[in-house]
């Protein structure tokens, strides 16, 4: 149950670029990844701990810092402050970001005791993730919360139709690094490309209508939970799922089989022992996969799925990490990438997305999504000059919120060694599955964050 508290708002102000995007930077393309994306938020939450009670004074130079580092930051991701004009382009005109500054009548540390998805919604700066609200909002919204221990929470959402968590990364690190340097220039920030990945993947002449595919639509009716696995019980779990064909299964194939396996085992519960075959979807980063390497700071959207199914309804743990692992290596086969790096290049995505809405379709198979944000270092790149943060959380998961059900977002605790998983599954399912005995013997079910 989530905590009553009040988010008082006392500072709101549109951030634009320190200096004017020059006129033939004006109109930046998408890619068609950036198209396919769906129309949504994503959101972001960094936590910072600090012991000065009621210390509004150094919340105020904070925030002074934050502001100036933003805007300085945001003439180098020149897009992020314009706003889309079509399926296929935006308009760097320039007009901003929001960015508001908020008193929290509480600690964090009473928040975060029981973090749910309620309480965290109140430290974004939207709590609505669906299409309607992305379409018209700005691309970047920042919240900043400030509690009265003097702890601090910066909430951001970011678009997905113009950056994935790697382009959000390297803005937010560049943005960090902006405001560790302050009104020095001598440190010199890698410059974001956002004409190589358009160039390769060029958009096409798609309705707006067509962003709202499967993967984007937003239902009600979903249970999100926060399972923690920490470093010693994934060590226990890889040892379990080792097998001949997977000798050393990574963090990421042992935690996200356990949870598919679950998963699966809820639904047929649910469903009065009726079973079906599973279809699961894991994203991939693409990026490091093609074949020459892009440009090492190209932003924007490049990500595809690998599609992995059940074979005759076959559900045990290591046979699922073993696909797992086959799924991920055709999907990085060098004839796999090359289908995307030719001349039939855009046929290949669209047929991809097509399969993908097609199983989606299906009512013989459970399907669920999986989204890895492991070893993207976020709490490495978040460090805007006092210390890194104590806790990163995506923030998806409550009722005004709803995520897709059967999906799951795997992220590094912050010694890098555990992984954190949102689960969100139908409510009927979420009964069953946060009872697993299985699950509960490598998982806890929303631990206490200690700052």
């Amino acid at each position: 149950m989530a905590m009553e508290f009040i988010v008082e708002i006392i500072h709101e102000e549109i951030i634009k670029p320190s200096s004017p995007t020059p006129l033939h930077l004006k109109t930046s393309k998408l890619s068609l990844f950036d198209q396919v994306a769906p129309m949504v938020y994503v959101p972001l939450i960094f936590c910072y701990r600090n012991d000065d009670n009621n210390d509004f004074a150094k919340a105020e130079a904070r925030s002074q810092v934050l502001k100036t580092s933003l805007s300085k930051t945001l003439t180098r991701f020149y897009p992020f402050a314009g706003r889309l004009s079509s399926s296929s382009s935006i308009e760097c005109n320039d007009q901003g970001v929001d960015y508001v500054q908020t008193r929290v009548n509480c600690r964090l540390q009473d928040i975060l005791k029981q973090p749910v998805g309620e309480s965290l919604a109140k430290l974004l700066p939207s709590s609505q993730m669906g299409s309607k609200e992305a379409a018209t909002k700005p691309l970047l919204l920042v919240k900043v919360n400030f509690f009265e221990c003097g702890s601090m929470a910066i909430g951001i959402n970011f678009s997905h139709k113009v950056a994935d968590l790697f382009t959000m990364k390297f803005f937010i690190k560049t943005w960090a690094a902006m405001a560790q340097q302050g009104s020095s220039s001598d440190v010199v920030l890698p410059v974001p490309d956002f004409k190589t990945i358009p160039s390769l993947f060029p958009p096409l002449d798609l309705p707006v209508a067509s962003e709202s595919d499967a993967l984007g639509q937003l239902r009600k009716g979903v249970a999100s939970r926060r399972l923690v696995f920490d470093a010693s019980k994934i060590s226990m779990l890889k040892a379990q799922v080792v097998s001949r064909d997977v000798p050393q299964p990574t963090r990421v194939e042992a935690v996200a089989g356990i949870i598919w396996k679950c998963a699966m085992a809820a639904a047929k519960t649910n469903r009065g022992g009726f079973k079906k075959q599973s279809g699961l979807l894991q994203v991939v980063d693409l990026r490091k996969r093609m074949n020459p390497p892009l440009p090492q700071h190209s932003t924007g959207s490049l990500q595809s799925f690998l599609v992995v199914e059940t074979l005759d309804c076959e559900t045990e743990l290591q046979s699922l990490v073993k696909q797992l692992r086959n799924g991920m290596r055709d999907r990085s086969s060098e004839s796999s990438m090359s289908k995307l790096q030719g001349s039939d290049a855009v046929s290949e995505i669209l047929l991809g997305f097509k399969q993908v809405g097609s199983l989606l379709q299906r009512d013989d198979l459970d399907v669920y999504f999986c989204s890895s944000w492991c070893r993207f270092e976020l709490y490495e790149s978040a460090d805007f000059g006092w210390g890194k943060p104590k806790w990163v959380s995506n923030g998806i998961g409550h009722e005004n919120n709803p995520s897709k059900p059967n999906s799951f977002i795997l992220m590094d605790s912050m010694d890098g060694e555990g992984i954190e998983a949102r689960v969100n599954l139908v409510e009927g399912e979420m009964a069953f599955f946060e009872c697993n005995r299985e699950l509960l013997a490598f998982a806890s079910v929303n631990p206490c964050v200690k700052l």
